[in-house]
């Protein structure tokens, strides 16, 4: 064994006859692609940990083409999501969004310990797990410089005081006095659900009653967010 390193399996594909190769969001390196070899075959004694959402310690080998898995102490796979459809598309939308922003070799600390809260959250609990999802996006954007303010207009600063305007091209929030020709009025219910996720913790987002429509129209807004700024396609959630 090289190394030894805390990682979240985020995608796990078909490699060659027998083995699968790993992508893998480390906490010390970042993204990093891992061959698990022979890991196809019934004998297998890595097959269970070889799969999407497998979290725990990774021991990595350095072959001649880049890494290979030698061993893993698990910690959570998250087995309970097979079991509801809902909450396995949303914990999937979440390995996507990681795996689309992450470059590799570079690391991603908040990143990884916010999916892995959020997909503890999506396993465990009952809250709704689009919501769950929402607050995720809302997070990716502050990490990574894109934050949205839901109390001030993105151009002058003033506070929000009765209508508030999306920028189509750039997801900005603006005034009435600020908005541009590309601005759509925002949604009353999603600007409402927006400042509400922006001021709760994780830990609390249990205590947030949203109606079911609104949570959906606040997925659409923050995933068009995430698609202008980082050109994301998620194939496990629909618009």
């Amino acid at each position: 064994m090289d190394k030894a390193v805390s990682g979240l399996v985020l995608k796990a594909i078909d490699y060659k006859e027998n083995d699968k190769l790993l992508t893998i969001l480390t906490l010390d390196m970042g993204k990093i692609l891992v061959v698990a070899r022979g890991v196809k075959k019934s004998t297998s004694k890595l097959k269970a940990y070889s799969q999407s959402f497998c979290f725990g310690q990774f021991e990595l080998s350095q072959g001649k083409g880049g890494w290979v898995l030698v061993g893993v102490n698990p910690v959570d796979n998250f087995f309970e999501l097979l079991a509801d459809f809902d909450k396995y598309k949303q914990a999937c939308a979440v390995l996507e969004i990681c795996d689309k922003i992450c470059v590799e070799n570079q690391s991603y600390p908040k990143l990884l310990l916010e999916a892995l809260k959020i997909i503890k959250q999506i396993n465990y609990s009952a809250i709704n797990p689009k919501l769950l999802l929402c607050k995720f996006m809302f997070n990716v954007l502050n990490y990574e410089g894109f934050g949205i303010d839901a109390k001030h207009c993105s151009c002058c600063r003033s506070p929000f005081m009765n209508e508030v305007y999306l920028s189509v091209s750039t997801g900005e929030l603006l005034c009435h006095a600020c908005k541009t020709e590309d601005c759509e009025m925002l949604d009353g219910g999603v600007f409402s659900a927006l400042k509400i996720i922006s001021s709760v913790e994780d830990e609390k987002l249990s205590t947030v009653k949203l109606p079911t429509s609104v949570v959906e129209r606040m997925f659409v807004f923050l995933y068009r967010n995430l698609s202008n700024k980082f050109e994301i396609r998620l194939g496990s959630v629909e618009l």
